[in-house]
């Protein structure tokens, strides 16, 4: 679940100078344009993969149990 003070779509500005929108959910990169207000187009029309989100639902939850291994 996402905090309510993170954005969905927080704006990264890239070394290149490319603004990048990141999901907040899946951790991908949805979109990439020079003006950030493009952005908005790749945001409207991203869906999370399910399958990315079970995996990294399994790997959360791999860091968190303790290991078996001595």
């Amino acid at each position: 679940m996402l905090s309510s003070s993170m954005p969905r779509f927080p704006h990264r500005l890239n070394r290149v100078g490319f603004h990048e929108s990141i999901c907040s959910n899946c951790h991908l990169t949805v979109g990439s344009a020079w003006d950030e207000a493009d952005l908005e187009k790749f945001e409207l029309i991203h869906a999370c993969d399910p399958i990315r989100l079970y995996q990294l639902t399994e790997d959360r939850g791999r860091a968190e149990r303790p290991s078996l291994a001595r």
